[in-house]
Parts: structure tokens; sequence; C-alpha cells
């Protein structure tokens, strides 16, 4: 009899590996699609060997130009002398390069009142696109102490 026949019984433990293949694929594409709209431009013209020392702050949410190029509690950052440090979580690393963006890039710093809580929206404009981020309230302290020092 050969190793490996064609009857259904012979099919079911390959069937696992082929879920966590295609699962995988699925996931890096849309990691890849995701990240060309908007998170590419600003890895590219802002790279970073490391990340800074630092208090990290978690975005609620995040997006880059338009809403396509959206991010639902995956970016990181941290504010620093220099600017702020993008990065996102490990699962979403694929594609995702982290960043600085210089504080003369930041347009607009304004606290909102949310049907549930408050936040810092913080909008960065210039040649590489648009970033626009949520931030929770806790960020204050941290945010205009480097913000101000600018």
């Amino acid at each position: 009899m050969p190793p490996f026949s064609p009857h259904p019984e012979n099919f079911w433990p390959v069937i696992p590996l082929f879920f966590v293949l295609f699962f995988f694929g699925i996931w890096t594409l849309v990691c890849f699609l995701v990240s060309r709209r908007g998170w590419r431009s600003f890895s590219s013209r802002y790279p970073v060997e490391s990340q800074p020392p630092g208090q990290a702050y978690s975005a609620p949410r995040s997006w880059f130009g338009s809403l396509l190029g959206s991010y639902k509690n995956a970016v990181r950052i941290v504010f620093t002398d220099a600017g702020i440090y993008f990065y996102v979580l490990f699962l979403f690393r694929a594609f995702h390069p982290p960043f600085l963006v210089p504080w003369a890039s930041v347009r607009r710093i304004e606290k909102q009142d949310g049907p549930f809580r408050q936040v810092y929206r913080l909008d960065i404009e210039d040649a590489a696109g648009e970033i626009h981020v949520l931030l929770p309230i806790t960020i204050e302290n941290d945010l205009f102490r480097y913000h101000r020092a600018v």
C-alpha cells in the first residue's frame, strides 16, 4: 500500500495544518494591505533603529488618512524630546516598522469628550501623509511635558 492514499481518513490529520497556513497567509496579507494605507510612508520617511526610553501608551484608535488604514488598540506610542515614536503590537508587526514623527508635524492636540470617556486627539500632517490618533487622558502629563519642551 502506498504511504498516502486518497481516502478521506488520511486527510483529517492534514486539515489543521491547512487551516494554520491559510490563517497565517490571510493575516499576513491583511497586515500588508493595511500598512500600505499610510504606515509605510511614515516609516520610510522617519525610520528609527530602536525604541526610545519612556512610557508606552496604547492608542484605542488611530488611522492614517482614511478609515481604510485604521487600527484599534494595536498602535502604541512613546513621547520623546524628538517627537512621537509609533510602533504596533507584536501580532501586527509584519510590514509595520516603527517610526518617530517630529513634533513639528503635529498639527493639533485636542481634548475631546466622548460618550464614555475623555480622550486626546492628535492630528499629524506632513509630506508623508496624515495620522489621527485617539489617546487616553492618562497621557496628559507626558504629552505636555514633551510637547511644550519643543
